[in-house]
């Protein structure tokens, strides 16, 4: 049955635009400027342990180039890569430290020709960067090059989700229609100085779509605090926080937080996360959709006048 809300929150990234192809991109072109400059050995035959899946045949060399599905296959690699290593701040680890683990992965075996026994490769090569130690065929002029190329990449703006460009169109007039009684936010955790690409690209920045962008990391706390927002932009006495709809792909970024704020929620599954399961009843959405715009009979938006909508 179709709600009629007073506020709806969309998420930004993987929600609205595919930020996974833009950041896959990104780590292609650090990749490459590794591979330039490395000695890639042969995977050992006899080395049957693949718990990170990126390898599958012995004979190929790891950072070799091949069709798309390899080359994503790597990507995915440095993005897990990534999560081994500290946070410099912002969105994720220091691009250097990363192409220098980068390199320490793509040139070494599993487990590393320092290590006694076997270990998983993604962790050996993080810590050898945390160690201070320098990878081969990588000097800190490679990895400042290979990190401008990631940071270049994502200066491109990502492209919009299929629906979420209708979404937007209806959303915005939607609001524009009684200004007074509904709002809509984006609420996003992503760099500020990315999502402005983003942003400017799809006219998002400028005020006909949202009444307030939120850049925060998303708790049940900043989700109180953007109901709270709401309740000053519409005039609508002891508004509910069920009548804020908030859309987003992560049951644990999105979905979670937003279900402890007392929001209703609507999971769309995005390319980064794919189709999740709830780990526990606090991360069950009120309604799952298969594309964002998805949302508009939910929402009750198909209409061709916005303001047949109760609300």
């Amino acid at each position: 049955m179709p709600i009629s809300p007073h506020a709806v929150v969309l998420d930004a990234d993987n929600t609205l635009w595919n930020t996974n192809t833009t950041f896959r991109r990104a780590r292609e072109a650090m990749i490459e400027v590794l591979r330039s400059g490395i000695d890639v050995p042969v995977q050992d035959p006899s080395d049957n342990e693949h718990s990170d899946n990126e390898h599958s045949d012995p004979e190929q060399p790891i950072g070799a180039s091949s069709d798309s599905e390899r080359s994503a296959e790597r990507t995915d690699v440095l993005y897990r890569l990534s999560q081994h290593l500290p946070s410099a701040g912002g969105e994720g680890p220091d691009l250097e430290r990363l192409a220098r683990a980068a390199a320490f992965y793509m040139s070494g075996r599993r487990g590393g020709p320092e290590a006694d026994v076997q270990t998983d490769r993604l962790r050996w090569a993080s810590e050898q960067v945390q160690a201070g130690r320098r990878p081969p065929g990588c000097d800190e002029a490679r990895a400042r090059t290979a990190a401008e190329a990631f940071r270049a990449a994502l200066r491109e703006a990502p492209p919009l989700l299929d629906g979420a460009d209708s979404l937007l169109r209806r959303v915005g007039a939607w609001r524009g229609a009684r200004p007074d009684r509904r709002a809509s936010v984006l609420f996003s955790e992503g760099g500020p100085d990315r999502l402005e690409v983003a942003f400017e690209a799809h006219e998002v920045g400028e005020g006909q779509y949202f009444d307030d962008i939120v850049l925060r990391e998303k708790t049940p706390t900043t989700f109180r605090g953007v109901c709270r927002s709401i309740g000053k932009i519409v005039e609508v006495p002891d508004l509910q926080t069920a009548r804020i709809v908030v859309i987003g792909d992560s049951l644990k970024r999105d979905i979670r937080p937003a279900n402890a704020a007392g929001c209703t929620t609507v999971y769309c599954p995005g390319d980064l996360w794919g189709q999740e399961a709830p780990a526990e009843t606090a991360e069950q959405p009120d309604y799952t959709i298969g594309r964002i715009d998805d949302a508009l009979d939910i929402l009750d938006l198909h209409s061709t006048d916005p303001q047949d909508s109760a609300y």
